[in-house]
Parts: C-alpha cells; structure tokens; sequence
C-alpha cells in the first residue's frame, strides 16, 4: 500500500464506519490516536491497493500521520506553514479533539417535529487530515487562486493532483450549462455531521463557486445548486423551483409538517415532475437525522413512483437495513 494509493483512495481501506464501537460516544472519549491507529492496522482490506475504489478517510488520517512522521511537526504546524501562512489564509485552521470554537458555525440536522438540532461533539483527532480542517469562503477563494499559478504547486504536483485517470479526490469532468455549452472543472465536496461542502472550479474561465452549509444538504442539492449559478455565470436564465417537490418537503420537515406536505404531493402527484435522484436524497438525508420513518415512507413512495428503477429498490432495502431503522413501528409494513 503506497501513498498513492491512499491519495487516490485505491487503498482498500474501508471507512471509518467499520472501526467497531465508532457510532459510540465513549469511542470518541477514551480512544488515543495510537490507539485509533492500531485499530485501522488490524483492518481487513477490501481489494488489494490499486484494484479498486472506494472513498476512504482513514487513508487520510494516515497520511496526516505520514505528514507528521516526515516533518516531525504536528500536522496542524505543518498546514499553517505550507498552506495557511503562504495563502494568507488567516480564517482556517485545524480543530483538535474535543476542543470548542465557540466563534465557528456549529453543525445542525433536522430532528423530528421540525427545526434544527446542533450535532454531538466527536472526538476530531480521529478524523485527522480526513476532516479536521475548518475554513472560510474568502480562504477557499485565496486556494482556488493558488492553484492556477505556480509559485504555490508546481505544474507537476497539478498535473499528479488533477490527473483525469487518477484524481486525488477531486473530480476531473465535464458538466452541461446548456444543451450545447459544456465547462470543464474541478469539484471537491464533503459532508460530516451537519457540515456539507461543495468547491467548484470553472478552470478554463476561472470562475468559482464554493458552498458552505452547517445544516447537512445533500450532495444532489449541492450540485443542483451550483448548476443554477453557473447558468447565471454562463447567462441563462434562472430555474423556477417554486414548485420543486424535493424542496417543498425540506420546508416541511424544517416546520415540523412533512406528514402534511407528502400526503399533499400524493394526492396531487400527477402535478407535479418527480425526480428519483432528488427524492432519493432526501429520504437519505432524512434517515441519516434519524428521522427514519419518514425516510422509509418516501423511500417507499419512490420504489413505487419508479417501479422499472432497480436503484429504487434498492435503497429501499438498504433504508430498511439500515441500524437507524431498526426500531421504526411500521418497518415490516413498510419494507415487505
């Protein structure tokens, strides 16, 4: 298993969802990095490095321990002294164990009966150079700049990063503005306890749009969103979502009505231009916040809005599967 490997997320390391006890507050509490280190040593790989992907945080606490190794300086030190202090990026910075920033946004998910609930403190020293980082818009702009000139990394370094075959974890594509207007970019997006992110790059023109969210936003969303601007950026028209049915549902489940909005949308569903993909999110989003039997309910309306989708099916079966769905009353019902 080489660095390369752990970049680009061919390791074979699962996630840090398979460390056993890790949904266990205590874990976070009594668990040393050596320790947490140990414990990935002892893990099983999936594939033998370089035979597939799989996106991996663990390949990154490690590297942020390599840092650490070949500097010997903490990997916080080394990130201001390479990165943050070069960039003039005077608003990031490195969160440490349990530690409070009580002037940083806190992280929220919805909880039943609507609103917010600010999520649970984890012990970040375990995530490491996987998550740890914490930064601004302005920074993430002052890094986007960098990277087009070569004082920062060199056209070599850019070329191994943005490698097409073989990104490190950005995506290297090509996305629609309009049926015949195609933009290349670079896209990095991420999502941890109520935190979701999105960067995208419009290389060719340099123009950049950066989302930043402290109440947990799907990847779909995210994309939907940066797609809207970019049209703006490109000179088209702005969609009309008013009637989005994804979107419509979010404003129920934040005011405490979803039952009413999805009955509504039921009752009226020839009206309305369902998307499998945004639904989908949804209901993820809304199992992950442990509002589980309204995630199975829609779960299950899309399986039978899609009924030729074997994604549909699924995600019905994972849904049903899934640890925070053991304990919903009407589960049989609803995933038989």
């Amino acid at each position: 298993m080489t660095l390369h490997h752990l970049l680009s997320h061919t390791s074979g390391l699962p996630n840090h969802f398979a460390i056993d006890g890790w949904f266990n507050e205590d874990f976070h509490r009594k668990t040393s990095e050596l320790e947490f280190t140990s414990l990935i040593a002892k893990l099983s790989p999936l594939f033998e490095p370089g035979g597939d992907y799989l996106y991996s945080n663990l390949g990154y606490f490690l590297l942020g321990k390599v840092i650490e190794k070949s500097t010997k300086e903490s990997y916080l030190r080394s990130i201001q002294k390479y990165i943050y202090e070069p960039l003039n990026m005077m608003e990031s910075g490195v969160a440490l164990g349990f530690q409070s920033y009580a002037d940083k946004v806190r992280g929220y998910q919805w909880k039943v009966g609507g609103g917010y609930q600010e999520q649970i403190s984890k012990n970040m020293s375990l995530f490491g150079a996987g998550a740890s980082i914490y930064t601004s818009v302005n920074d993430l702009h002052r890094f986007d700049l960098a990277l087009y000139g070569d004082d920062f990394l060199s056209d070599k370094s850019k070329k191994r990063l943005f490698s097409p075959q073989h990104p490190y974890s950005w995506r290297i594509e090509s996305i629609p503005i309009t049926q015949g207007l195609e933009v290349n970019v670079h896209t990095y997006d991420g999502k941890f306890d109520g935190y979701s992110t999105m960067m995208t790059r419009f290389i060719d023109d340099k123009h950049s749009i950066i989302i930043l969210s402290n109440t947990g936003i799907s990847y779909f969303l995210k994309q939907q969103l940066t797609l809207d601007i970019a049209g703006v950026l490109y000179g088209q028209n702005v969609p009309n979502r008013k009637n989005d049915p994804t979107l419509s549902l979010i404003k129920g489940v934040v005011s405490g009505n979803f039952n009413h909005t999805f009955n509504g949308l039921k009752a009226e569903k020839n009206n309305f231009d369902f998307n499998e993909q945004s639904l989908s999110s949804l209901a993820f989003e809304l199992l992950w916040a442990n509002i589980a039997s309204d995630s199975l309910k829609l779960f299950a309306f899309i399986k039978s809005e899609f009924p030729k989708s074997p994604r549909a099916k699924l995600n019905l079966q994972r849904a049903c599967e899934h640890r925070l769905a053991k304990n919903v009353e009407n589960r049989v019902s609803i995933c038989s």
